[in-house]
């Protein structure tokens, strides 16, 4: 009968330890997707082809910081930005710059994505540029495409209803032991209060001490002792 609580004890632990891991997931998904981005005065975008692969991936979800057209002339060779090439058009494009150059109406950088063969046909200059790409998470963008507009609030909610469950869950844990453990002390403390209660020889410690003691008898000074 000891072993049935003992498991049920473990597995709410259990439950309790995977209930914080998804806790801290979902949290660390809603900060770097959404407190990291209004933060940095940029955005989150899913990637939708492979002209990055395999830096990134079809899926994967890119945070950038942002950048006006003041900023565009710190951004240098290599570094990854999100931009509008046409401006009747809005698709964003995310490729790495490979070249920077100087006319007088601003910086103009040439683009290509890494799985590319060439460099982009299109010149982006300053005005274009909408941010600098600063992490990506693999693969997150299928989940925000299949939950739609709503992600953040999602992974929000589950993050706040698992957060109630782990507490309680960590409460119960570790009250129920604590009652089942005193029971046996006090039985085995009642027990030996018992035992030492009880006189099976009729008498207290001390006077079974003395009858077990030997004793000798003697008479006055002029007799022998008598054994």
């Amino acid at each position: 009968m000891a072993q049935q609580p003992t498991q049920q004890r473990w597995w709410r632990r259990l439950a309790s330890i995977l209930a914080t891991l998804v806790v801290v997931v979902l949290l660390a998904a809603a900060v770097l997707l959404v407190v990291v981005p209004k933060v940095l005065g940029g955005m989150s975008l899913t990637v939708l082809t492979g002209s990055m692969e395999p830096t990134i991936n079809p899926g994967d979800v890119v945070v950038t910081k942002g950048i006006d057209t003041a900023q565009a002339k710190d951004l240098r060779v290599g570094d990854i930005i999100v931009f509008l090439p046409f401006p009747d058009d809005p698709t964003l494009v995310t490729h790495r710059i490979v070249s920077v150059g100087a006319t007088p109406k601003g910086t103009v950088f040439t683009t290509k994505g890494d799985n590319n063969s060439v460099e982009d046909d299109w010149e982006v200059n300053d005005y274009k540029v909408r941010g600098k790409v600063v992490y990506w998470l693999p693969k997150v963008g299928y989940l925000r495409q299949w939950a739609g507009q709503s992600t953040e609030w999602i992974i929000l909610g589950v993050a706040v209803a698992l957060i109630g469950y782990a507490i309680v869950t960590f409460i119960i844990s570790f009250r129920s032991p604590k009652k089942n453990k005193r029971a046996p002390e006090n039985d085995a403390d009642e027990d030996d209060a018992n035992k030492a209660d009880q006189d099976p020889g009729g008498g207290s410690g001390e006077d079974r001490a003395d009858a077990a003691r030997p004793r000798r008898a003697y008479v006055e000074d002029d007799e022998e002792p008598i054994n």
